[in-house]
């Protein structure tokens, strides 16, 4: 199959929280918009209000004039990031790359961009994923407690759960539909380890991932809360050890 003939489905979740995507949303539907590439792009509501969801659906109206393959999924209750995540990629049984970038805009439209073209050069059945590696071409800005939370995580993700992946926490992956078709009735964990339990299983079954250092920029109004948060992601990571030592995935 040509690259360019790949049906690509292209996630971007929120959460009572349109103000980001309005600042972000406009430059990748540009940008999807000169791409060339076919991109189905599903902005996909976990749950927020009503009134959200109104504000959501409208910016979605606005993009749609300068992208027109754009929807927007409203769910009528809070599944979290990756319950979104899933239930977008699950109501798209045709296609043959399922992807998805964060509304904040840390991962910029270009970057995005990157990622999908390098996809679908690897064809259908290899996943890629962003990693954040400060260099002078893949600049990384954030503070240091947030660069330190990230350096313990991955430590703990490598010892407990064995993936070796640099950065399983960026918000941009691209993974192979068929891949994660297989592996999609296995996937219990919804909240901010949906990404490590993904990967895990994707592992298990022997799929390839590869990984791409992209630029990111820490941005206002994030949802995790290192201190807050340290203790339920620990918590997710040892169910996916048990689950994986059960033969689970």
């Amino acid at each position: 199959m040509p690259p360019l003939e790949q049906q690509i489905v292209l996630v971007t979740p929120v959460w009572n929280d349109c103000k980001r995507l309005e600042l972000f949303g406009p430059k990748l539907a540009q940008a999807l918009s000169k791409s060339g590439l076919p991109v189905r792009w599903i902005v996909a509501d976990d749950g927020s209000s009503k009134l959200e969801q109104a504000k959501i659906s409208a910016l979605v109206e606005c993009l749609s004039v300068v992208y027109a393959d754009v929807e927007v999924m409203l769910f009528a209750e809070r599944s979290r990031k990756g319950g979104a995540i899933y239930q977008a990629w699950s109501a798209c049984p045709d296609a043959d790359l399922l992807a998805f970038v964060d509304a904040d805009g840390a991962v910029d439209a270009p970057s995005t961009l990157r990622l999908l073209r390098h996809a679908c050069q690897c064809g259908p059945d290899v996943g890629v994923v962003g990693v954040r590696h400060d260099a002078v071409d893949t600049p990384v800005q954030r503070p240091w407690l947030r660069l330190l939370c990230f350096r313990m995580f991955t430590k703990l993700v490598h010892g407990l759960v064995g993936i070796e992946c640099e950065d399983t926490q960026c918000g941009a992956k691209v993974i192979p539909a068929a891949a994660y078709r297989s592996v999609s009735t296995q996937l219990m964990e919804r909240g901010f380890v949906f990404d490590v339990e993904l990967l895990v299983a994707l592992q298990a079954q022997g799929s390839r991932v590869e990984e791409l250092r992209i630029p990111w920029q820490e941005m206002p109004g994030g949802k995790v809360k290192p201190l807050r948060d340290a203790w339920g992601m620990i918590a997710g990571l040892l169910r996916i050890r048990k689950r994986l030592k059960a033969n689970l995935y």
